[in-house]
């Protein structure tokens, strides 16, 4: 029996392939389905991450709907869709959530109409969770089910939602138990409605898939890694999470495994877990595409580290970049993007110690992602600013200050500090001998209408205030990988949008109580989110560096990518073609039409780590040159 079949037979009906982006998830996501299925399995292969890099892998059409997936028996595929999942989800409960909240605020039916509206968009993690929760709920159509998740940050906050998602229940329920209230004062008795069959059938499928993703006999995960400093470190990071949300790890997938690195690879491998057993996959002469290749190259699977050696030479140097080159690619505000692995935080670091290099005053360089690697290519990983929300200035180059912001907790706070001064309020009125109890619980728990995302955005509006008070001449924002990112970029109009109607439904509440700082903590937010919105879109102030692979499914996705960027009105600085051997010394640029300048990176063997690695390799860069 090869390694590869022994590990399937220890999986339960679903597996979760996570992982740290760019470490081959969807790939051994896709080969380990195709296997399943090849031995007899009814199989589904489905997708959570909104980069939909399925059918790029398999070579197929992938739809969002499970479909079946050509010469390949028993498997299904399917790309879960944000914008149809809320479609569908809206079609069927819109009317419900409304009248839920219009019984239970003082608001018009117009603007509770606008405040779900505005509350639900970018919720692909909310659909997501019920559209898993059904899957894992149904037991007669698949006898098994391959998840690929998104990248590490996004697919622990999936993993939480339960929690989450409990909360916004608690809440609709709160503004439906005034309704009840009411009803039963008036008629004395209170008959189930709609509003009471939504809540019940919400509150049971969060239920059973909490119960489902903690219990080890019908799901599990299977941590997929690289033997690569930053990878690893992350890794563990994950491992740990992972366990804290009780769920069952089932092994330890190590790709792309070169026997190259020697020992010095494989000790900090042993350091993760060691009660995980592991299966060691080598590196591919060249990524595979097709469902054919990919299932072969899983298959390859051994349950030791490959000792056949395939050097990886590097590419020749070039003419040095210069400092000044490089941090002309950093504006006032840069973001840097890409698809997870393709080394998109060392690329910010490498551009952010060339623009410290030449600035004149300092430059900030922070992470918005959940799962922040600047620290670990920084090679401060265990440095105390890496564990916490906090700027911290570098003794080399000094004038970086690098950040990696906890948006979660950051927007916790905000909402903690709403909660605070709402009770308060109330309280005064309590001391006056009035009590509006429901009241009160409702419009202290209205941030949980909150459209989810906006904790990242909160984050990231709070740079806009360290450009406006000129605390730092520039920002390099290090942000989630492009689903996400994406998301990031379209939320300040939803945002602003949200923060408006949010302030109409307080306004409604000022014949109960004078609602002063707790309103003015939204009207700031709505400052804010404005100005970034406006920062975003100015060409001479702000733009987008795209770091990206010469891989087929990587340059699918960059070349959407850059597209969607353009499309949202924000300038494409650049293109880094990153980690360049000998046997491709320059990647086909995409089209000046989607970025007029584009470099290359050589790959680093070891890879870059700590400030003087990072800007030997950046100046090592290579800018393609158009030649007419």
């Amino acid at each position: 029996m090869s390694a590869l079949d022994a590990l399937l037979d220890r999986l339960p009906r679903t597996t979760l392939v996570v992982g740290k982006g760019g470490v081959g998830k969807t790939t051994i996501a896709c080969g380990i389905a195709a296997r399943l299925a090849s031995r007899g399995d009814e199989t589904l292969l489905l997708s959570t991450d909104p980069a939909a890099a399925l059918a790029s892998t398999i070579g197929a059409p992938v739809a969002d709907r499970a479909t079946p997936i050509p010469n390949a028996p028993r498997l299904h595929a399917r790309q879960l869709v944000a914008e149809e999942l809320r479609t569908e989800f809206l079609g069927r409960w819109r009317e419900t959530i409304a009248e839920i909240v219009d019984r239970g605020t003082y608001l018009d039916r117009a603007d509770v109409d606008g405040l779900v509206d505005a509350a639900l968009p970018g919720a692909d993690e909310i659909f997501a969770l019920l559209a898993l929760a059904d899957l894992l709920a149904e037991s007669t159509v698949y006898e098994r089910i391959v998840v690929d998740t998104a990248p590490t940050g996004h697919t622990l906050r999936l993993l939480a939602l339960p929690d989450t998602f409990r909360a916004l229940l608690s809440m609709l329920d709160l503004m439906q138990s005034k309704h009840r209230f009411m009803v039963r004062a008036l008629t004395r008795r209170y008959r189930r409605e709609r509003a009471d069959d939504f809540l019940d059938d919400m509150r049971a499928r969060v239920d059973a898939l909490r119960a489902a993703l903690s219990d080890a006999r019908s799901c599990a995960a299977l941590v997929v890694t690289r033997a690569e400093p930053v990878v690893l470190v992350e890794t563990g990071r994950y491992i740990e999470s992972l366990r804290a949300l009780h769920v069952t790890i089932a092994g330890l997938i190590v790709n792309g495994y070169a026997a190259s690195r020697g020992s010095s690879a494989l000790a900090p491998v042993a350091e993760l877990d060691p009660s995980l057993s592991r299966l060691w996959i080598s590196r591919a002469a060249q990524p595979p595409r097709g469902l054919a290749a990919v299932e072969a190259l899983t298959a390859s699977a051994s349950d030791a580290p490959p000792t056949a050696i395939r050097e990886l030479e590097t590419a020749p140097r070039g003419p040095s970049l210069s400092t000044k080159t490089l941090s002309q690619l950093v504006r006032q505000l840069t973001v840097v993007a890409g698809k997870g692995g393709v080394g998109k935080s060392t690329v910010a670091c490498a551009l952010a110690i060339a623009a410290a290099d030449s600035a004149a005053g300092d430059v900030l360089l922070v992470s918005t992602d959940p799962a922040p690697s600047l620290a670990d290519a920084l090679g401060e990983s265990d440095a105390p600013w890496a564990r916490a929300d906090v700027e911290h200035r570098l003794p080399d180059p000094p004038r970086l200050v690098v950040r990696q912001m906890d948006a979660t907790a950051a927007f916790a706070r905000a909402r903690d500090e709403y909660r605070d001064r709402i009770d308060a309020l109330f309280a005064a009125l309590v001391g006056r001998g009035v009590d509006i109890e429901q009241d009160r619980a409702i419009l202290r728990d209205l941030m949980a209408l909150a459209p989810p995302g906006i904790d990242e955005l909160f984050a990231i509006s709070i740079l806009g205030d360290a450009l406006a008070e000129r605390r730092f001449d520039r920002v390099i924002v290090d942000p989630a990988p492009t689903g996400h990112l994406l998301r990031l970029l379209d939320m300040p109009a939803i945002a602003l949008d949200w923060s408006h109607r949010l302030m109409r439904l307080m306004l409604k509440y000022q014949s109960v109580v004078a609602l002063g700082d707790s309103a003015q903590q939204l009207l700031d937010f709505a400052k804010r989110t404005k100005a970034l919105g406006a920062l975003l879109h100015d060409p001479e102030a702000c733009g987008v560096v795209i770091v990206a692979l010469d891989e087929p499914v990587v340059r699918d996705e960059t070349e959407r990518l850059a597209g969607a960027v353009a499309a949202r009105d924000m300038d494409v600085i650049a293109i880094v073609w990153n980690r360049l051997t000998r046997s491709a010394t320059s990647a086909t640029p995409l089209p000046a039409t989607l970025a007029a300048r584009q470099f290359f990176a050589d790959e680093a063997s070891p890879p870059p780590v700590g400030a003087a690695s990072l800007r030997a390799w950046s100046r090592g860069w290579r800018e393609h040159v158009t030649t007419s």
